[in-house]
């Protein structure tokens, strides 16, 4: 049951936010000047 849950919940929903977002930054910008991202807003 948990299976079947499983793949008719979870599986879309996760397939479909990566089609709306990229969490990790991962697409190229050829506007930008370096793809560095400051640690400074990170917790510790």
């Amino acid at each position: 049951m948990v299976t079947l849950l499983y793949y008719l919940v979870a599986v879309p929903v996760g397939l479909a936010a990566r089609l709306v977002r990229d969490p990790l930054s991962r697409r190229r910008d050829p506007r930008a000047t370096t793809y560095w991202t400051s640690s400074a807003g990170r917790a510790r």
